[in-house]
């Protein structure tokens, strides 16, 4: 008797649970990347951008019934708020300082902006704004400055820079304003050979204060502006290569004196006596220096005139010596108003316009 075979089992693992359902749930509705987009943006104060988004958003979520709604919503409040406060600021700050100059291959100012103090350069003209500083004026630290092409109308320009050393810790503010207006007011008359070609000038510098010191910025940066807040209309600027040979050794002629003039105290002779004095003295020497290259300079445009100022200067020279020994302020001013009786303003002003020498800026 034969025995059948058993029967044979297989197993097989159960399938989805949506294999055996006729009717399987729909797929849930697609995020509409917009909306994403939107609120990115707009918490990436791209506000402008973050606002169209979220319009786009919601309109393709209204037609395509996508998901994102309360994304493009969220984007579009974000976007409007920035930019209401971007309104509600820009009625009261200046924005300016967000537009950068721009220099050309000759790295001069090309196009104003507004950068930083320590971006100013030799050569620079700039707004400093609607002050001018004194002689005891702090140090203005890394103040913003509107950097403006010299053509354009403009408060100064920067002549010469250089770094205080020699000494290890803050020789004091004191200290650091005299080596600063000593050195700033020689240097002028090396940017600028003719400053009576513009008129009225006035010396000016920046200069490290005790925390500036202590970081390492030591430098000092000279400018020149009129003092009276008018602007200027062109560089000052006037070196070797803008005159002619005579030009030159009449201004070379006239440096020791002007140079000296440029230092004049800040400090009356009443405030400061002995001050006044040793200025004077170095006047005397200063002049009868310019004197005795007027005499000895090759001038056969100017002749006569150079000859007269030279004449008039030294008649001028004793009452530069004696002020230099008056022993008290009321007999320096009586000797300084006898040197001004020798001046020899007439016969500078004609000698300048046989030289060609005319004021281009505005007069003194």
């Amino acid at each position: 008797m034969s025995v059948p075979p058993p029967p044979s089992y297989s197993y097989q693992p159960p399938g989805p649970v949506n294999q055996w359902n006729p009717n399987p749930p729909p797929a849930p509705p697609v995020l509409n990347p917009f909306a994403v987009t939107s609120l990115v943006t707009a918490l990436l104060c791209l506000a402008p951008l973050g606002l169209i988004f979220g319009v786009v958003a919601l309109v393709q979520i209204s037609r395509k019934g996508e998901r994102g709604k309360g994304l493009a919503v969220a984007g579009i409040s974000v976007s409007g708020a920035v930019l209401l406060l971007a309104g509600l600021a820009f009625t009261v700050v200046d924005f300016r300082v967000w537009t950068l100059p721009a220099r050309s291959d000759a790295g001069e100012v090309a196009q104003r902006g507004w950068t930083s103090l320590s971006s100013i350069e030799v050569g620079d003209c700039f707004n400093p704004g609607s002050w001018l500083p004194d002689r005891d004026s702090p140090p203005l630290g890394d103040a913003g400055v509107e950097l403006v092409p010299c053509e354009e109308p403009h408060r100064g320009e920067a002549y010469a820079g250089f770094t205080l050393s020699g000494e290890s810790g803050f020789p004091g503010r004191d200290a650091i304003v005299s080596m600063a207006w000593t050195r700033c007011g020689k240097l002028f008359l090396d940017y600028s050979m003719d400053p009576q070609a513009f008129g009225r000038l006035q010396s000016y510098y920046f200069h490290p204060g005790q925390r500036d010191w202590d970081a390492g910025r030591r430098g000092v940066l000279c400018w020149v502006a009129r003092p009276d807040r008018t602007e200027l209309d062109t560089s000052v600027r006037r070196d070797a290569s803008d005159l002619d040979p005579e030009q030159l050794a009449f201004l070379s002629a006239m440096k020791p004196l002007n140079t000296e003039a440029i230092l004049r105290p800040a400090s009356s002779p009443r405030q400061d006596l002995a001050g006044a004095r040793a200025w004077a003295g170095r006047m005397a020497k200063a002049q009868a220096e310019t004197v005795r290259l007027l005499r000895a300079a090759e001038l056969p445009g100017a002749k006569q005139p150079v000859g007269q100022l030279a004449a008039e200067l030294d008649r001028g020279l004793p009452f530069w010596r004696q002020a230099s020994e008056a022993p008290d302020a009321d007999t320096f001013l009586r000797h300084l108003r006898s040197v001004d009786q020798h001046n020899g303003v007439e016969h500078l002003s004609r000698a300048r316009a046989l030289l060609g020498l005319e004021t281009v800026g505005r007069p003194a």
